[in-house]
Order: structure tokens, then C-alpha cells, then sequence
């Protein structure tokens, strides 16, 4: 399966201006019109607060196109911590930390909106360009403890419901291997790693080799890259995957369209 997801988009609140008057904004509409059947959000490099994401949480859920056809529509839900908040304090702690944000991000939400949901953990200070590119990334040992924090949240909030956990931030075909072995982790949420199809295609034959037959998630997130590879390349190698993968592709604002059309 392949989905065509969005990057992010904009809300405004309590200002009281035109929601159309947002010169450079993207708003939900958009990503509808564009073909998009779903969004990320919480990203590192976006910086939303648990507050804000809420918020375009409950916007999504107030859509009235998306209302019509809401199994239709996806949310990758991303939550990590700030260097602040990592640097001293232990794998615990910061699972903890992972939890509490949760209280803030689903506060209010209902079941029946995160059915569809991709939960990952993706800390602030351990992907390529979110602020800390001179730190090591985070170990297996506290991606697990943050997935698993994750899961009790879910597991204590929306019995019954079985989303996907991923893990963002500096993968490797290496790194591939070690993060899935926690049989928690679903797969993963590629951002520079897949700047090229190369890189791509390496580590969804890690994600292959350590999963199995078991259902695995790639989100190719290509933020704001110009790709050296067409997407036409992508989506081809891509097809050929087995119908065990789940597989999102969040192309730039620019070329939801033209993905669209591709697929």
C-alpha cells in the first residue's frame, strides 16, 4: 500500500483574522484539494507544542470533508523531547516525559479519530537538522523505553485500538536493524535517509530483513529536499514491495499533485 501524505499545515487561533488571509499559509483545504489522505504532525523540526498539535488535531476532526470519509484520512502523530529534557534525565525519565505530552496532544480527542493514527516517538535533539547534529542519536535502548511509553498511553486511552509505532531521526540500514529488533517498533519515518532512492531502498531491505513478514511502515518524509531521483522512480521501486508494507509518501507542498497524479 502506498498513501500520499502531507508535510504539515497551518492554524491560526484567537487572532481574529480572515482564515483565508494567510499569505504563504497552507491550511487543511489545501492538502485536500492537493489529493493528500493524511498529515504528520509533531515533526522536530516543526517545534509545535503538545498544545498545538492538539489543536490541529481537533481542526482536522472538524473538516467537514473529512467528516464525510474520515477512515479515509491519516494522522502520523509524532512526540519527542527537547535536549533540555533528555540531557539529564534517564531512559525512564524521559519516557515519562513522552507520556505526559501524550495527555496533552489526545486530550479531548476521541477513538474514534486516531483509529487510523501512526504514533512515533521522534526526539527534538536526535534528527538531522533539528538543533543537535553534533549528538550522537538516541540509543536503542531509549527509542524502545519511548515506544513502549507510548503504547502504555495508547493501551490506557484507546483500548482496543492497534496503531503503528515508528521511530524518527537519523536511520541507517545499521540502525535499521537495531531499532526494529523491538518488536514494538513497526518501522520507521525517513527523512534525509531517504533523499535518495539509494538510501531509500537500503534501508526498507534492513526493515525487510529484520521484520519479515510482519507489517512494516515507511513514512518517506522528503521535506523540503530537491530530489535527485524522480518520484516516478520511487513509486516504481516501491510498488514492487510486498502488501506487508505501509508505505506514506510526504512530499513538499509543491509536488502533492504531481505525486497524486503518479499514483
Amino acid at each position: 500500500m502506498i498513501k500520499l501524505i502531507a508535510q504539515d499545515f497551518n492554524i491560526y487561533q484567537g487572532d481574529d483574522l480572515h482564515a483565508g488571509a494567510r499569505t504563504g499559509a497552507i491550511s487543511i483545504n489545501h492538502l485536500l484539494s492537493a489529493g493528500a489522505q493524511g498529515v504528520i504532525l509533531g515533526h522536530s523540526e516543526i517545534n509545535d507544542s503538545p498544545e498545538i498539535i492538539n489543536s490541529k488535531i481537533k481542526t482536522i476532526l472538524n473538516n467537514e470533508a473529512i467528516k464525510k470519509s474520515p477512515d479515509n484520512f491519516s494522522l502520523a502523530i509524532l512526540v519527542g523531547e527537547s535536549w533540555n529534557e533528555f540531557e539529564k534525565n534517564s531512559n525512564e525519565q524521559v519516557a515519562n516525559i513522552i507520556y505526559n505530552k501524550c495527555k496533552i496532544i489526545f486530550k479531548d480527542i476521541p477513538k474514534d479519530a486516531v483509529k487510523n493514527s501512526i504514533i512515533g516517538y521522534e526526539p527534538k535533539w536526535g534528527t538531522r537538522g533539528s538543533g543537535r547534529d553534533d549528538m550522537p542519536p538516541p540509543k536503542p535502548e531509549l527509542i524502545s523505553a519511548c515506544i513502549k511509553s507510548l503504547k502504555k498511553f495508547m493501551d490506557d486511552n484507546y483500548k482496543n485500538l492497534k496503531p503503528f509505532y515508528v521511530y524518527g531521526g537519523s536511520s541507517t540500514p545499521e540502525r535499521t536493524l537495531e531499532i526494529l529488533q523491538d518488536d514494538n517498533i513497526d518501522g520507521l519515518i525517513l527523512g534525509s535517509a531517504c533523499n535518495t532512492l539509494e538510501k531509500t531502498i537500503n534501508i526498507i531491505s534492513s526493515m525487510k530483513k529484520i521484520k519479515g513478514s510482519k507489517d512494516k511502515v515507511a513514512i518517506c518524509n522528503f521535506k523540503a529536499y530537491i530530489l535527485p531521483d524522480p518520484y516516478e522512480e520511487y513509486i516504481k521501486e516501491l510498488k514492487k514491495l510486498s502488501g506487508d508494507f505501509f508505505v506514506y509518501l510526504a512530499p513538499a507542498y509543491t509536488d502533492l499533485r504531481l505525486v497524486k497524479q503518479l499514483l
